[in-house]
């Protein structure tokens, strides 16, 4: 093999090499991102306004650096899976948001009949439920949109690109439940294997629907549920300003202990349901049109 086949595959740059300088640009943009930010005095502890700044960061890096690889590239953001900003927030999301309302609320439920969820009335009320319910909201939109584009954007086309949709699918589902694990404290491996399942769902639906507005909704609304609604622990924590004064008893298999319900092993039997229902819902798939099958 001869050395500009190394790099180039007679079309253009080969994926790998794409892929590394992606993620090149990834890591400057937030060193230099990090360096802007070091100076703000923010909350401490699982506050939405900490989530807002470094998703909102996170998110600016991500379509930058998309940007730059498509004009490279001569490819626009909708061959990545990103959506126009007329379908972003339009009915797919939505839809979205709803599964990801749908399945923690089961969760929780499930958790219930087990004995491991008690409710105390509200955390807070007045100005300040209205207040955090806002904040918490434009925090989880901020991750759904940060971590969608990041990870299933550019990344997982490129990659697909490269080895094939499904193979791809299975290298972004482990390692996201590692990023995760290796991370974040307390983890366990039911959060590896939680975050893995929920990634095969999310790209699944990224395939069937034909963009990430799906999976952007769906994203968003369940760390909104478990976070703030159900106001579950993430990482040993609480989350400041959370809508009920909640406690989980029981055995950790069943409550997901110091990492909330996203790591019961109850989730992990809802979100495969779940993917058996959205295979037999959308059908067709319609992304990416270009990788491999």
């Amino acid at each position: 093999m001869g050395l500009k086949k190394i790099f180039h595959n007679g079309r253009e740059l080969r994926a790998g090499w794409r892929l590394l300088l992606f993620c090149i640009l990834i890591v400057a943009f937030v060193y230099a991102a990090r360096r802007g930010i070091e100076h703000l005095v923010l909350p401490n502890g699982v506050h939405p306004v900490s989530f807002i700044v470094f998703d909102g960061v996170l998110l600016a890096v991500a379509l930058i650096a998309t940007a730059i690889m498509g004009r490279f590239e001569r490819r626009g953001f909708a061959v990545y899976g990103i959506p126009p900003m007329r379908e972003l927030f339009g009915r797919r999301f939505w839809i979205g948001g709803v599964w990801g309302l749908v399945m923690p609320s089961v969760i929780i439920l499930l958790i219930f009949v087990g004995g491991g969820y008690r409710v105390h009335g509200l955390n807070l009320t007045g100005a300040g439920l209205v207040k955090f319910a806002g904040l918490w909201f434009l925090a989880n939109l901020f991750i759904g949109l940060s971590e969608e584009i990041l990870f299933r954007g550019y990344f997982l086309y490129t990659l697909a690109n490269g080895i094939g949709f499904w193979a791809a699918a299975i290298v972004e589902a482990i390692g996201f439940g590692a990023l995760h694990y290796y991370t974040k404290p307390h983890e366990r491996w039911e959060d590896w294997v939680a975050v893995a399942l929920l990634t095969i769902f999310i790209i699944l639906a990224l395939r069937r629907t034909g963009n990430l507005a799906f999976s952007i909704g769906m994203h968003a609304a369940f760390d909104f549920s478990f976070l703030y609604v159900f106001s579950g622990m993430n990482g040993g924590e609480f989350a400041v300003g959370r809508l009920l004064n909640a406690e989980f008893p029981g055995s950790t298999w069943l409550t997901g202990g110091l990492l909330g319900p996203e790591a019961s092993w109850l989730t992990f039997l809802v979100v495969v349901a779940a993917t058996v229902l959205l295979h037999l819902t959308y059908r067709e798939a319609k992304w990416p049109a270009s990788a491999k099958n």
